[in-house]
């Protein structure tokens, strides 16, 4: 090789280098890895709305272009800011929002910034109608069909597919009615718009705004103080089944205080579980914060809890006795469907090295393995799982008890 090859190689891996984006700590919004996405593609692609970069321009998703300028023509008389001052706000902005993408994002300034513009107003104007259906027009699109809302909840709910909280608290907080005090904040906005995902939220939940609406609903599941794991000898992550649970005894409670979906409690041989709501919506919500955990958090939390969730549910028998004991409230069809979700969601899923229910886990299989839980379980299940067994059972009882005492007396009369 003469000198000249060599400075063209040596000019060549240069130029890459340079050309080398540099790493944000502000990145948060991921796309889906091939692992994940190959198991389920529906689950992480919006069906009707982009949102942000990833997924712009698909022409599967134009048709709803022409409604977001809609909504942008609507968002327009509420601020002060005429059409031209928003565009300049929205490009103070650019830098920061771009540095929220994990992945170069191949747009020139002014298609960035009109996608700020154009998505940040539809989802600030959506949430407005959302919460106050009066500013609902007779023939909006969205709100005008059930099917409609419900389709553009689900591709809000994606990790692909987020614009950062910022832009959106940015937007917000333009509304000129929205400066007075008292006003609804935009996180209470949100709850009212998630209402179908989530019961219990307030501004005193987070520590720190949260990234975008994924986080923000990963967080409202997770608890307000997070939970310090030890190193234990054995981190196997497993759990017996419900029904080999139900076998052993074990009765299933849906939690009554709970602070969130993690805070399961076992004493005294009851399982309490907080009440899990389970839609068509549900896979796609749980895929999408698996994703964002497993890319983007230090802790593995909500991993772990649909890890015991796929634990309890290994079959549909297992999913049956979780909605009869009042743990699932079933929107999603039958029990098959559960089971099918949750035998296959943690495919493909690293769970770290420490197991968020350890101690829970040990304990259930514990009281598995006491051979005189299982008895009494028989005999409950069995014998006394009704008044009138349980009469029969004593009647039988007292029989034998009479013809004990008959033999008895007969002998001694003997």
């Amino acid at each position: 090789m003469d000198m000249s090859q060599g400075k063209s190689l040596v000019d060549s891996i240069q130029t890459k280098l340079e050309s080398l984006s540099s790493l944000s700590n502000q990145c948060c919004i991921y796309k889906v890895p091939n692992k994940l996405r190959r198991l389920n593609p529906d689950v992480y692609s919006p069906r009707l709305v982009s949102f942000g970069p990833f997924h712009r321009g698909k022409e599967d998703l134009q048709a709803m272009e022409e409604h977001k300028y809609r909504y942008l023509r609507s968002f327009l008389p509420r601020i002060t800011f005429n059409l031209e001052d928003l565009v300049r706000v929205a490009r103070t902005w650019e830098e920061d929002a771009r540095n929220c993408y994990a992945e170069d994002v191949k747009l020139n300034s002014d298609e960035f910034v009109n996608m700020l513009v154009v998505d940040g107003s539809f989802l600030v104007e959506l949430i407005l109608r959302s919460r106050y259906p009066h500013l609902t027009g007779e023939n909006d699109r969205i709100f005008g069909k059930p099917r409609m809302i419900t389709d553009v909840c689900r591709d809000m709910i994606l990790i692909e597919n987020q614009l950062p909280f910022f832009i959106v608290k940015g937007f917000y907080r333009l509304l000129t009615p929205y400066y007075q005090q008292g006003t609804p904040s935009i996180l209470e906005m949100v709850k009212s718009h998630f209402s179908c995902f989530l019961s219990n939220i307030d501004d005193k939940m987070f520590d720190t705004e949260p990234e975008h609406f994924v986080d923000l609903l990963r967080s409202c599941y997770l608890p307000r103080v997070p939970v310090r794991l030890e190193e234990g000898i054995s981190n196997v992550f497993n759990a017996p089944e419900a029904t080999e649970l139900h076998n052993a005894g074990v009765k299933f409670k849906p939690a009554e205080t709970s602070s969130c979906l993690l805070d399961l409690k076992f004493a005294n041989g009851v399982l309490e579980i907080p009440t899990i709501f389970v839609d068509d919506l549900t896979e796609s919500l749980f895929r999408n914060i698996i994703v964002f955990e497993q890319c983007h958090c230090s802790d593995n939390s909500f991993i772990h809890y649909i890890r015991l969730l796929s634990c309890f549910i290994r079959s549909p028998a297992d999913a049956d006795l979780l909605i009869r004991g009042g743990i699932f409230l079933n929107s999603l069809g039958a029990a098959e469907d559960i089971s099918e979700v949750f035998n296959n969601i943690c495919q493909e899923v690293i769970f770290g090295r420490k197991f968020y229910f350890q101690s829970l886990s040990e304990n259930l299989q514990s009281y598995c393995n006491r051979p005189w839980n299982r008895w009494k379980a028989i005999l409950r299940h069995d014998y006394f799982h009704n008044p009138w067994s349980v009469a029969s059972v004593l009647a039988a009882l007292l029989l034998l008890l009479l013809t004990f005492i008959q033999a008895v007396c007969s002998i001694l009369a003997l």
